[in-house]
């Protein structure tokens, strides 16, 4: 483990490097066309996961707390792969009982994966406007 800089500073320096230099670079006149392409993807996809670093143990712990509220189940604090290990099997239990409609709180269900969506859109897609609510089905 490095003291300075830090994960999410050396991500974001490669992020501004890739945007910054070399994508123009690459828009000059005869620049491999496919080349600058893959240089964008890989400034959003560096940019991305910085994103996630930063964000990862606060959307994890929310996102822990929902299930559980949501499944009926109760657990100690997790961090790391216990936790994720965690998510992983409450969102399976979730959708088992979403296909065999044993869900108690369709509104409470619907309002935590509409959460959990912001929150993966803050990280893959930040200027996402997610403040949009989506209105409900007549049925």
């Amino acid at each position: 483990m490095q003291d300075a800089p830090d994960k999410n500073t050396l991500l974001a320096g490669v992020a501004m490097f890739l945007a910054g230099q070399v994508e123009p670079a690459l828009k000059r006149p005869g620049a491999d066309k496919g080349l600058a392409f893959r240089s964008r993807i890989a400034a959003h996809l560096v940019a991305t996961v910085g994103r996630e670093l930063a964000m990862e143990e606060a959307h994890d712990t929310a996102e822990l707390a929902r299930l559980r509220a949501l499944t009926g189940e109760d657990g100690d604090p997790l961090v790391g792969e216990p936790r994720r290990a965690e998510i992983m099997r409450l969102r399976a239990l979730l959708a088992r009982q979403l296909r065999s409609d044993a869900v108690v709180d369709e509104g409470a269900t619907r309002a935590a994966v509409m959460q959990q969506l912001r929150e993966q859109l803050q990280v893959v897609q930040p200027r996402f406007d997610t403040t949009i609510e989506l209105a409900e089905e007549d049925s």
